[in-house]
């Protein structure tokens, strides 16, 4: 049973954190990048692939050291 919870529950916070990472970006694009730079308003789903493919190029240097 903890094994389904867990294989249930895993992708589903992942989800909820690629949401909670994709708003600020795409509400400070909207309000920035178009007021400022006159560049055109993107879709949410176009700011979680924008934020998909940089994290594909550069990735994430964190890492986590256990003492």
């Amino acid at each position: 049973m903890q094994l389904i919870i867990t294989f249930l529950l895993v992708p589903l916070l992942q989800m909820l954190v690629a949401v909670i990472a994709t708003l600020p970006a795409w509400v400070l694009w909207n309000w920035i990048a178009v007021s400022v730079f006159e560049l055109p308003a993107i879709s949410f789903l176009q700011t979680f692939g924008l934020l998909l493919l940089l994290s594909l190029l550069f990735g994430s240097k964190l890492t986590i050291e256990r003492s």
